[in-house]
Formats: structure tokens, C-alpha cells, sequence
């Protein structure tokens, strides 16, 4: 019962920091009635728009190849115990995704909206797997360029001449990330003008 009671609280301090944020945006915004399937309720100038909320404390751990790392985890379940569809198109335009820790708030589009969303940590920005293999394949080029070779590379960078001499090798092309931050979900008022 208590667990429940901390969980609905976090929901709904959620829903009371969107409506402050599109408040201060300079919109008509406010809290819904209890049982309708969207939380929060703007009227941005030309019609209504129903946001589903969901909110998180911090970020949780996950596993990433040989280290652990950080990343907000939404869980947005597309239909429920009995099949049917939750959070359908026809009534929910935008999830607003809230982070208590650092008080962002990310705004996504229903239509755009995964089953599931791990957002990176900003602070952690250039610190992940992948991040890091880009900007280790960069630094090994220029050290290449300088007259180093593979091992003075590996040694310069420290990471194992094997990942040198494949980031080295001719067409070798760095993975690219489609990864998102929170902060890539933060909207300015004009966007939300265009809805």
C-alpha cells in the first residue's frame, strides 16, 4: 500500500510540473478528471490537446556491453491485460515524459511514441558504448595522421591495438547512433503552437 502510494504521488507530482511548465510557456493547461486516459489537458490557442504523463525518479542502471550505464527507462505498454489498445491515437496526441531528478520534461508526439523509451542521461553525454567508440575512432585517425603507429595509438588512447587496427583499417565506417537525450525531447513554445 505504501509502494502504491509513493508511485501515485510521483505521478502526480508529474502531472502538476508539466501543467506548471505549459503554464509558463504561456498556455491554458491543467490537470485532468481521474479515470480518463489522459492526465493533463492544453489548450494551445486553436484546440485541445490531451497529454498522457509519465514520470520517473532517476535514472536506472543498464547493462551496455562490458559496463554498466544510466538511462531513463519508459515503459509505455500498447495494450493492456485484455488486449485492448491503451493510449490510442483517438484519445492521446502527446506523452509528456518527466524526470524528477532533474526536472526535464520531454515531449513526444503519440503517433512517434515506442512500447519502450530509454532516454541517455545529458550529464553522460559522449560516455557510451557507442559515443565512445566515435570519438575513439576520430582521436586513432589523428593520431594516424601524426606518424603514430597502431601500438603508440592503443597506448595514447587506451583501448586494446585489435579496436585500433579495425578502427584504422581502409572503409571503415564508426557506428552511428540514433540514440536520444532528454534534452532532445524538450520543446519550445512554437512547437507546441503547430499541433
Amino acid at each position: 500500500m505504501i509502494r502504491q502510494s509513493k508511485e501515485l504521488q510521483i505521478g502526480k507530482a508529474g502531472e502538476y510540473i508539466v501543467c506548471a511548465d505549459l503554464i509558463l510557456k504561456g498556455f491554458i493547461s491543467f490537470p485532468s478528471e481521474q479515470g480518463l486516459p489522459y492526465d493533463v489537458l492544453l489548450d494551445n490557442g486553436k484546440k485541445i490537446i490531451r497529454i498522457q504523463v509519465k514520470t520517473t525518479e532517476k535514472p536506472r542502471i543498464i547493462p551496455q556491453r562490458n559496463k554498466k550505464t544510466e538511462a531513463y527507462i519508459f515503459n509505455v505498454k500498447r495494450s493492456g491485460s485484455n488486449g485492448k489498445t491503451r493510449y490510442d491515437i483517438s484519445e492521446i496526441d502527446l506523452f509528456a515524459l518527466v524526470c524528477l531528478d532533474t526536472m526535464q520534461i520531454g515531449y513526444i508526439k503519440n503517433k512517434e511514441m515506442p512500447e519502450t523509451l530509454n532516454l541517455r542521461v545529458d550529464k553522460l553525454r559522449g560516455t557510451y558504448y557507442d559515443e565512445d567508440g566515435s570519438v575513439t575512432f576520430k582521436k586513432a585517425i589523428e593520431l594516424k595522421k601524426s606518424g603514430l603507429n597502431n601500438r603508440q595509438i592503443s597506448k595514447e588512447l587506451n583501448k586494446h591495438e585489435s579496436l585500433i587496427g579495425r578502427y584504422l583499417k581502409e572503409g571503415y565506417k564508426p557506428y552511428k547512433t540514433n540514440a536520444v537525450y532528454f534534452s532532445d525531447l524538450k520543446k519550445d513554445k512554437q512547437w507546441f503552437q503547430t499541433l
